[in-house]
């Protein structure tokens, strides 16, 4: 019982987190808004919630129909902890009082999906019911791999674009490219940081009950 309450869990989480994004609506509304058109799909908060929407799925189709998984999903699951884990300290670090909140001071429901629920469900849920198999030290840098594509992806998009999706990575609004820099470098050692105590939270709370 535990284990079907589980799977419809993830499966709500799964859809509000869809509806928050709300990609049908992303060519809707002013094009000069910050989120119009393919804008809004190069959000790193969009794309790992995407991320985190993927393993809640596949977790749920694993427990309905009493699947194992290969191991390659515990670096997956891994992987959208570490993202909604920054998507949250970042959002409550640099971007609360910035365009990407619309209404600064009032509850915003997208908002509190994408940067505040999301994160702390996902963590919570790793938690509770951790992988079988750990991550070591040196397999948690492949959670790096994806944050760095998708850093030059944003500075590629934005010599065509000329839009950022955050203001720290602009330089016009970050203290031009030394400000930048030194975000970069910030959130680049919080990952490092991160990935390394996750993994160490994995091989701490390994265990033979759960399906992944």
């Amino acid at each position: 019982n535990i284990k079907w309450i589980n799977a419809i869990v993830l499966i709500t989480m799964a859809i509000l987190t869809i509806f928050a994004i709300s990609p049908w609506n992303a060519w809707r509304g002013e094009p000069t808004s910050h989120g119009y058109g393919w804008n809004r799909f190069s959000y790193f908060t969009v794309q790992s919630n995407f991320i985190a929407t993927a393993t809640y799925i596949i977790a749920a189709w694993a427990i309905v129909s009493r699947k194992q998984l290969g191991t390659w999903f515990r670096y997956l699951r891994g992987a959208a902890v570490l993202y909604m884990i920054v998507t949250g300290a970042v959002y409550a670090l640099l971007l609360q009082h910035t365009e990407v909140n619309p209404n600064p001071g009032h509850f915003n429901w997208n908002n509190f999906i994408l940067h505040q629920c999301g994160p702390f469900f996902i963590t919570v849920w790793w938690l509770l019911w951790p992988s079988k198999l750990p991550i070591t030290s040196r397999e948690s840098f492949l959670w790096l791999i994806f944050p760095i594509l998708w850093t030059i992806y944003t500075f590629i998009r934005a010599s065509f674009t000329h839009w950022y999706p955050y203001p720290f990575l602009d330089p016009d609004q970050a203290g031009g490219i030394y400000g930048v820099s030194l975000y970069i470098i910030v959130i680049a050692i919080g990952f490092l940081i991160l990935s390394q105590l996750l993994a160490w939270i994995s091989r701490a709370r390994a265990n033979d009950h759960t399906l992944y």
